[in-house]
């Protein structure tokens, strides 16, 4: 990744919150791709534009849940994730987390919240 900001691709099944998060991490100047609803859209999206960070939530409209896309996704690609969910139960933390995330953030998702995470992880940390 160089200088400039990353580019994010959003899975979010939900359309307001997609929306809200593509708005206001295009005017932070990330390129915001999606938001995707589908794990297959999510893929699609990736392979066309190959973001550095992907934002995933857990629940996706279709068969697969963002945990298996986010799987889909690593093999072809060293991508970043960050996982959003509305659940918090720990079966589906422990799933997230075995995939190394950058954090799994509980919803709703703050703007600002996103924004440290990115902060911590373009400084290296």
């Amino acid at each position: 990744m160089n200088e400039a900001l990353p580019s994010i691709l959003i899975v979010e099944d939900e359309y307001l919150p997609g929306l809200h998060l593509k708005t206001a991490l295009g005017r932070e100047g990330h390129a915001v791709y999606g938001p995707a609803t589908t794990a297959q859209e999510a893929l699609e999206i990736a392979r066309q534009n190959s973001p550095d960070l992907v934002l995933m939530d857990i629940r996706l409209a279709g068969a697969e849940d963002g945990i298996e896309a986010a799987k889909r996704i690593r093999e072809s690609s060293e991508v970043a994730i960050i996982f959003m969910s509305g659940y918090q139960e720990q079966q589906f933390k422990d799933k997230a987390m075995a995939l190394k995330p950058l954090a799994f953030l509980v919803k709703p998702v703050l703007i600002k919240d996103i924004k440290a995470v990115i902060a911590r992880w373009r400084a290296g940390g």
